[in-house]
């Protein structure tokens, strides 16, 4: 694509990717639009295909991760936690090997920032671990704690153009599975299925426009 024709893909795909989380939410209600249980996966299925686009030049681990990553949105629909937990895993995976190879240069202030990012995830991993009273669950959430965190890490650690971008929609995403595991196993958040999903479309979209900004050149 040209310049100017990328430009134009970028905000036209990111305004539908806004458009169709909106639509996510009014659906949710009922009030305006009728409820589609599998509608929650549309909006990151979309983000992975437009993202597929730039794969020459971005590769294909982030439109892999978004793919993964609706597959566990519509096992989450379905009431399958341990295949949503699977496929989010996997999510987390394909994010790692796309930050891993740009983990070059351990500069002080990054290594810092990661410790502590580790340290904390892993203090409120064990608090969430203290509630949980299924042997199936606790496995399933122990092993997922340790991939998020490892994704925690190597996003904090890589060394690639607009890396505070990355890191955000990397503490997004975390942010999300945090609230989904508090609420699901210490106790219920107020509206926290609204929080859960913001954070989550918002990490999700995030991932897709930085994978959509990427050049051969700068990447």
């Amino acid at each position: 694509m040209s310049r100017t024709k990328n430009i134009t893909y970028t905000i036209a795909v990111v305004g539908i990717y806004l458009l169709l989380a909106v639509v996510f939410f009014l659906q949710r209600g009922g009030a305006y639009i009728a409820p589609i249980r599998a509608f929650v996966a549309v909006p990151t299925l979309f983000a992975a295909i437009a993202a597929a686009v730039k794969f020459r030049n971005g590769g294909k681990m982030i439109p892999l991760a978004l793919l993964a990553s609706a597959a566990g949105d519509w096992a989450g629909a379905e009431g399958s936690f341990i295949m949503q937990v699977g496929f989010f895993a996997v999510a987390h995976l394909f994010y790692i090997s796309d930050f891993s190879p740009r983990v070059k240069r351990f500069e002080r202030l990054r290594v810092a920032w990661a410790t502590l990012f580790a340290i904390g995830m892993l203090c409120f991993l064990g608090y969430i671990m203290t509630h949980i009273e299924s042997k199936m669950d606790f496995n399933a959430v122990w092993i997922y704690g340790i991939i998020i965190i490892s994704m925690g890490v190597t996003a904090f650690l890589q060394t690639r153009a607009r890396k505070a971008l990355y890191v955000l929609a990397a503490a997004l995403f975390i942010l999300s599975d945090s609230l989904i595991a508090y609420g699901k196993f210490v106790e219920p958040i107020a509206n926290g299925n609204t929080w859960v999903m913001t954070t989550y479309y918002a990490a999700q979209g995030l991932f897709m426009y930085l994978m959509l900004r990427r050049s051969s050149a700068a990447e």
